[in-house]
Parts: structure tokens; C-alpha cells; sequence
């Protein structure tokens, strides 16, 4: 499966809320911590740097009645893609599983050379709705060092370009119905936003 996904900066949280509370579905809080494991490659003839790059997430979920702790391994292939009408988003091969043991995996992945890069943490409230290209995720997180953003993802079975295109359409409209200006879309990574973050 194929993410296509578009985040945007939150001005007003509370009006937001309002606004999902108004078509979409409440779901959960979470709290999601992760770390970027960078592994170095060739940089080749461009002597651009480059590495793999994984990611070991700690999630955890709170409800009424317990607080459940997951942990999971990610690797996403990653491209940002514009479509005619001008909409950026991402569009994420991911791959990913649930570890019963981050401790061991973490383990391994220092003895094979990663490192860790990258450290990020987001609450988020999770909210859902129904589209005609399946149910839309949208999440309201508070990214550590960033502030509040919405994230909005669809889930596709391919990547060709007129499916995708429509999705982003349709990420477009759920943006503007939470209330969102287009200029208020983030075209940047966390990853590149967090690193100018430390950088200044």
C-alpha cells in the first residue's frame, strides 16, 4: 500500500478541533515517540551523502480504560509529488511491522552500522472520515520543536499518477473543510524541518 499524505501548519488548535468534531470521527490519543536509525552508503560520483534510513517508533495509546504501549519497525520509500493542480504531498512506500522486542532490534541495528539521526516525538489526536477512496486519517499532532500540524492520509493500492492525483484532490478538500488555507501546507519532511530547527 502506497500513503499519500499532506500536513499543514495549525494556527488556531481549538477551531480545528471544532472542526473535526463537526465530520469526522474521533479515534484515539497517542503519543508517538521515534528514532531515525541512519545507515551511510556510497555517496558515488555526486559526493552527495547518502544513507538507509529507519525509523523504531514507541506508541502509546490511552483511552478510559488502560494505556496500551506498542513498538514498531518502519521503512518507507519516500517522494514528494505535485499534481496539476498545483497540490504537494507525500507519497510513502511503507513497510512496517511490530516488534515484541525494540530492544533487540535496536541492538542489531547498531552492530550492522546504523545510527541513531533523529529523535522526534508528536501527541496526536486521531480522527477518521469516510471519502470515496476509502477512510481518510487525520491527525492533529503537536510535533515536539515545530508545534501543531494536521496530517491527512489516504491509503492507495498503486501509485499511478492519475489515482494519486485524485487522492491529493480529495486531501485538498478535507483540508479546507477543517478549516486550512492551501498556503498553510508544509511541503518539507519533519526530518529537513527539525534539522533547520538545530541548525539555527
Amino acid at each position: 500500500m502506497f500513503e499519500v499524505e499532506l500536513k499543514a501548519h495549525v494556527c488556531n488548535r481549538e477551531e480545528l478541533i471544532k472542526k473535526l468534531n463537526s465530520f469526522a470521527d474521533y479515534i484515539r490519543t497517542v503519543e508517538k515517540s521515534d528514532v531515525y536509525y541512519h545507515l551511510p552508503v556510497s555517496t558515488g560520483s555526486s559526493g552527495k551523502k547518502s544513507y538507509i534510513s529507519t525509523r523504531i517508533r514507541t506508541e502509546r495509546q490511552s483511552d478510559s480504560q488502560e494505556e496500551k504501549c506498542t513498538y514498531y519497525l518502519t521503512y518507507k520509500k519516500k517522494e514528494i509529488r505535485q499534481n496539476a493542480t498545483g497540490i504537494s504531498s507525500e507519497l510513502n512506500d511503507e513497510k512496517e511491522t511490530v516488534l515484541s522486542d525494540a530492544g533487540a532490534v535496536e541492538a542489531l541495528l547498531s552492530d550492522i552500522g546504523f545510527k541513531p539521526a533523529l529523535h522526534k516525538k508528536k501527541n496526536v489526536l486521531a480522527y477518521q472520515a469516510q471519502t470515496e477512496y476509502g477512510t481518510a486519517a487525520l491527525e492533529l499532532c503537536t510535533v515536539g520543536g515545530l508545534g501543531d500540524f494536521i496530517e491527512i492520509e489516504i491509503l492507495s493500492e498503486t501509485d499511478d499518477e492519475k489515482t494519486v492525483s485524485a487522492i491529493q484532490d480529495t486531501l485538498k478538500s478535507l483540508l479546507l473543510k477543517c478549516g486550512i488555507p492551501l498556503e498553510n501546507i508544509e511541503p518539507k519532511y519533519y526530518s529537513e524541518l527539525l534539522a533547520e530547527v538545530e541548525n539555527k
